[in-house]
């Protein structure tokens, strides 16, 4: 049964729901009804937003750090336990909806998605025509630079390796690049080829192009990185200024400011004949099947907040100005007050293609991360390994 349309404005309207006889329910830790898994930095800005919110509309909502929230989720929502909302990419939202974990919101919000938000961002948060949660941003991974040792950000793979090579040897890295497969996107995509091609159904691991990218990465980019395809080692040499760049997502750039590092952020370099083609997302807050049963009081402070995050302008600007949060609010979109990062990361994201939402895709990552570890570690055969790891995922489709 559909409940009653609960978000008719932000402000006096929202402020006369009250979470009395509920406050058990918000006591902070696991049992909080939002949960997110942001860096430090971001932390601290979304717990000024939700004290604003809180304190706008006479809710006492609060929210939890969750660390390895994806199994988390697995074994909360389907014991009817966890959060009633959270945060994380659109990818995630075939899967939920396969596991009954989410919750159709489509005539409760009082929201035109096709005329608020960009419509890939409006097409993001809806699957099998149920509206899943609101988004509040576009992400993908860039090029960041040490501006103490790079003039100029490289526009091709070439120029970027000349500036790398400077930097090899005596504890010092050209490149800090995690070694999965969402990070490696741009490049194991960069030469015409798709990983999973989710409209046409078509597996793309083993594809001439994909090993083509895979070879790529090993013989231009790899070989100036640590020898580790982990995050902390490849963010960490950055961080601490023993590399010139690094190929991550805004996520990261608070924390590497915080520690002392003058970043700028670029393009995706060019490889010789390819283009870069990173996976992108659309950050959301998705809506849980435990609002099903929740009380009335406590299912409309989180929708509020839901939307609140999403269409509040001061939220979404200050979410580009702090952590190059691409805005997908229509009415932010474009303004000149969003700052050179989100510009950097904006033509990233025009590059890129939206990572595949189908639960198919979950059977993809493992396996293909697996040999794209074999390839850079262990000195694997890129088409070998591709078409093992493809021949896997085959099988479990089946």
């Amino acid at each position: 049964m559909k409940r009653r349309p609960v978000l008719k404005g932000i402000g006096g309207a929202l402020a006369m729901t009250s979470l009395a006889g509920c406050m058990s329910y918000f006591s902070g830790g696991d049992s909080s009804p939002l949960w997110h898994q942001f860096t430090d930095s971001e932390e601290e800005t979304f717990e000024s937003h939700l004290e604003t919110f809180n304190d706008e509309t006479d809710h006492d909502i609060d929210a939890a750090s969750i660390s390895n929230l994806q199994d988390q989720l697995k074994t909360t929502l389907p014991a009817g336990d966890g959060p009633m909302s959270f945060t994380w990419a659109h990818d995630w939202i075939g899967t939920q909806h396969e596991n009954g974990n989410l919750y159709d919101a489509s005539d409760e919000f009082d929201v035109d998605l096709g005329e608020t938000y960009t419509e890939a961002a409006a097409q993001a948060v809806q699957w099998d025509g149920n509206v899943y949660g609101l988004p509040y941003a576009a992400e993908t991974v860039g090029l960041m630079y040490n501006k103490e040792m790079v003039e100029e950000p490289p526009e091709t793979v070439s120029e970027m390796v000349s500036i790398m090579e400077q930097y090899d040897g005596d504890g010092e890295y050209g490149l800090g690049y995690q070694g999965d497969a969402y990070h490696l996107s741009a490049y194991l995509q960069g030469f015409g080829g798709i990983i999973y091609d989710e409209d046409a159904d078509e597996l793309g691991v083993d594809s001439d192009a994909l090993v083509e990218g895979l070879t790529f990465i090993r013989d231009n980019l790899y070989e100036h990185s640590p020898n580790d395809i982990q995050e902390d080692a490849n963010i960490s040499v950055f961080e601490n200024g023993n590399a010139p760049f690094v190929v991550t997502g805004p996520w990261n750039l608070g924390g590497f400011r915080d520690a002392g590092i003058d970043v700028g952020v670029a393009p995706l370099p060019t490889p010789e004949g390819g283009e870069p083609t990173p996976y992108t997302g659309v950050q959301m807050w998705y809506l849980t099947s435990r609002l099903e049963d929740a009380d009335d009081d406590v299912h409309d402070a989180v929708l509020n907040w839901a939307k609140w995050y999403t269409t509040t302008e001061d939220v979404v600007t200050t979410n580009a100005q702090d952590h190059a949060m691409i805005p997908v609010l229509d009415s932010v979109v474009g303004s000149d007050e969003l700052g050179s990062d989100v510009d950097a990361f904006s033509q990233n994201v025009d590059m890129g293609m939206p990572m595949p939402a189908s639960k198919k895709m979950d059977a993809v990552w493992e396996p293909l991360e697996s040999a794209i570890d074999m390839v850079l570690s262990s000195g694997g055969d890129p088409q070998e390994e591709l078409e093992s790891a493809a021949e896997k995922i085959r099988d479990s489709w089946e």
